[in-house]
């Protein structure tokens, strides 16, 4: 005899046993009735299955060998610990402990009592749930897991079988803390109970030694993926192992966001899932877009979602993203360093001072990678899906800024010249600086005598200070304005002459010498003009 049997009582007869409920390898839960209140509750047990027996005709837990006895006693301490802390959590979505103490040679914890079923019950009984209704339910569960990484906790076996519906009230409830963790404010445990293997549920960092022993919201967030997964399909989902060597197969069936949830939660890298429960949220509820296939008359969808963080905005196209740095506005003097005079070093005879106001900026030129997916081509001549793509025309980034803000619904362009150099100068921050970022070309830049004459992956290179890479040397970069000569008016966001032959490129690049890659260095060319050293980067205005 294992557990506890029915009509037997825990602390002085004010809780009744009534039956067994489940049982698991570390905690056995019962049904009891609390006395004096009249009322159902559930009772969790803990009971070391491996290592833990019961008395016969009693209700006394023995340990068994001493060595037994001592890591029971130590896993029983961090037990109660866990128990406590759950204990102080109040959220409408999670399980409410009321009660904990020790008895029988083991611990106990007394917790509210859920009529109904379970996700996985459900699931079982019905089949497939409706994608709305999933994701009502995954929403609700998100609410629970945000309210709890909030205080440095992680659940650590979020799964169907944990996820109850109340059947009063049709609350979704979740449950079984018993393997949880909290972690101290540096994101280290604070306590180490057992960790358990939810098979299906349980990421790839479950199964090894110190996997879970830093804060991370990601591990719970694929157990919330896998969780959605089986709520959509009706089928467990592959074990870490199997996603990790094969990758997630869904039904075609399944709509576009709803996928990409999945496949973005259940990432076998933890750091390439969403940071938070909220930015998975996102990916559920942000629009969807479409995209013309060049190999297939249908459409194929692309998922679009944004996280803003204290750098910017973090804009994810599918699994590709690229980060756009806040600048905040300010006031500059321009000078007027045109290449065409010694290296743009003595021709700046002409000045003129701005005003601009907040914008973003692209961290790094556009890769081939991101032009490739919005475009289907790439032109570049300097292959690398990692380096600026080259070899576009000004008029060849409208084309692909115009398909761009179809896909993401944002209104991005090639920023203006003084945009460009108040965000190469640093912004704000400014040291004025020669190069972006350093007084030393070979730091920032990749020019003539260090680029093996090719354009190098991007951010290899030391950043400025808004932490911008490459905008000295590498390739360089379209401004949306007609070159002109500066004049001595002051003006506030200034967007160059109204019409003219040929815009402005900025930078430098991989093919020329430092000194042209220094950020007070004008250039320009005709908009048909495609070379393998110019290459484009974004600006999104905060309006």
């Amino acid at each position: 005899m294992q557990t506890l049997q029915p009509n037997s009582t825990l602390q002085g007869g004010k809780y009744i046993i009534k039956k067994v409920l489940g049982q698991g390898g570390f905690g056995i839960t019962y049904l009891a009735e609390q006395t004096i209140l009249s009322r159902y509750v559930a009772i969790k047990e803990f009971f070391f299955k491996e290592c833990c027996a019961r008395e016969a005709g009693t209700s006394y837990v023995t340990l068994g060998t001493q060595s037994n006895r001592e890591t029971v006693q130590r896993f029983m301490s961090k037990f109660l610990k866990e128990a406590r802390t759950i204990s102080q959590l109040d959220h409408p979505n999670i399980i409410k402990i009321h009660d904990v103490f020790e008895e029988n040679n083991t611990a106990y914890f007394v917790m509210d009592y859920i009529e109904g079923e379970n996700l996985s019950e459900m699931v079982k009984h019905q089949g497939a749930l409706p994608e709305a209704t999933a994701v009502e339910y995954i929403t609700k569960v998100s609410d629970a897991l945000a309210y709890i990484h909030a205080r440095n906790i992680n659940h650590l076996d979020v799964k169907p079988g944990n996820i109850m519906i109340n059947s009063r009230d049709s609350r979704i409830v979740l449950i079984d803390f018993g393997l949880s963790k909290q972690y101290d404010q540096t994101g280290s445990q604070t306590s180490s109970t057992p960790i358990g293997i939810s098979q299906g549920y349980a990421p790839i960092e479950q199964y090894r030694a110190g996997g879970v022993a830093q804060f991370t919201p990601q591990t719970d967030i694929y157990s919330l993926g896998a969780t959605l997964y089986w709520l959509i399909v009706g089928e467990t989902p592959p074990a870490a192992d199997e996603v990790l060597s094969d990758g997630i197969s869904l039904p075609r069936s399944i709509s576009p966001n709803v996928r990409a949830a999945i496949e973005e939660a259940m990432k076998p890298n933890k750091n390439a899932r969403p940071k938070s429960v909220q930015a998975f949220i996102n990916i559920l509820t942000n629009s969807v877009s479409t995209h013309p296939s060049s190999t297939s008359d249908e459409e194929t969808r692309i998922i679009t979602f944004y996280e803003e963080d204290s750098k910017g905005i973090l804009i994810s196209l599918n699994n590709l993203k690229f980060r756009m740095v806040q600048v905040h506005g300010g006031t500059m003097t321009m000078e007027d360093s045109e290449s065409s005079g010694f290296f743009g070093i003595f021709s700046s005879s002409r000045r003129k001072q701005v005003n601009l106001s907040d914008f973003y900026i692209g961290e790094v030129p556009i890769t081939q990678e991101i032009w490739k997916y919005v475009m289907e081509k790439n032109p570049s001549t300097n292959m690398g899906d990692k380096k600026p793509v080259d070899s576009v025309s000004w008029n060849d980034c409208q084309e692909f800024i115009f398909n761009l803000n179809k896909i993401t619904k944002l209104k991005f362009s090639l920023p203006t010249e003084a945009q460009w150099e108040f965000a190469a100068r640093g912004g704000n921050s400014s040291r004025n600086l020669k190069y972006a970022g350093n007084d030393n070309a070979d730091y920032v830049a990749w020019y003539w005598k260090n680029s093996n004459h090719q354009s190098q992956e991007v951010a290899k290179k030391l950043p400025n200070e808004l932490g911008l890479y490459d905008m000295s040397g590498n390739v360089s970069e379209w401004c949306n304005d007609f070159f002109d000569n500066y004049n001595n008016v002051f003006e506030k966001d200034p967007c160059g002459p109204h019409n003219g032959s040929e815009h402005v490129i900025r930078g430098g690049s991989w093919s020329t010498d430092e000194k042209k890659c220094r950020v007070s260095v004008r250039d320009h060319k005709l908009p048909t003009c495609r070379d393998n050293s110019i290459g484009l980067r974004l600006v999104l205005n905060k309006n």
